[in-house]
């Protein structure tokens, strides 16, 4: 059983249903329950420890194992000047990037533990260089997972459990699409070695790579989906 946390949407969505596609359960937590996904759904608000916990409890009463979590939960906020440093946004960016992805980790660690399960953080290149188009919040906070993923592999090391990030460059999302119109989005495509934005499903793929039983050596890392706009082969 993989746990996809942030799975209603964007990369989250895609992963889910990737798994499912190739043969997996899937259960997908979010606050948003859009009735059109063919997902076993548990509402979930990572901003909330009391619904982390009812969201643990109803899968451990399930009797589920989890051979894998998926943290796809994310918030980003546009750039702005430092002297237009907002605390409240601040807050907000870190509160659901990091903050929550820690109460998942809290609450789930014995059943992580007790499954030799392994964990996926959905990151984003700007924790290894800038963000184009979001501000520095966004920025340090995924910095911020990358970090915990590096001393958690360590803590976890004699324990079973495996943890790494995927690192997407700009993703052809509803998000982005949001943010900009068709003309924007193929400027931005065309700065790019490959000529097109990554996919949801690039990134699925890379999930699926770092859950797979299979890989019994890779941990505390991640793989770059960024179509070579960042290179450290």
């Amino acid at each position: 059983n993989y746990i996809i946390v942030g799975g209603t949407s964007g990369i989250g969505l895609a992963t889910a249903d990737y798994l499912r596609d190739i043969g997996n359960n899937v259960i997908v937590g979010s606050r948003h329950d859009r009735k059109e996904i063919a997902h076993d759904f548990i509402p979930v608000d990572v901003t909330s420890i009391k619904s982390v916990n009812a969201f643990f409890r109803e899968i451990k009463n399930r009797g589920e194992s989890v051979d894998g979590l998926v943290y796809s939960v994310g918030k980003t906020t546009n750039r702005k000047p430092i002297n237009e440093f907002d605390e409240d946004i601040w807050k907000q960016i870190v509160e659901v990037n990091v903050t929550g992805f820690l109460r998942m980790l809290k609450v789930f660690y014995p059943l992580l533990k007790h499954c030799s399960s392994k964990v996926v953080v959905v990151n984003s290149i700007a924790s290894k260089k800038y963000s184009e188009l979001s501000g520095f919040e966004y920025t340090a906070s995924k910095c911020a997972l990358s970090g915990i993923v590096r001393q958690l592999a360590i803590e976890w090391s004699g324990k079973g459990i495996m943890i790494n990030s995927i690192f997407p460059s700009m993703t052809n999302t509803s998000m982005l699409s949001n943010q900009f119109d068709d003309h924007q989005i193929n400027d931005i495509s065309d700065k790019l070695p490959l000529k097109k934005l990554a996919t949801t499903l690039d990134s699925a793929r890379a999930i699926e790579f770092l859950l797979n039983p299979e890989n019994n050596y890779i941990t505390g890392t991640g793989i770059n989906v960024t179509g070579g706009s960042y290179l450290d082969g």
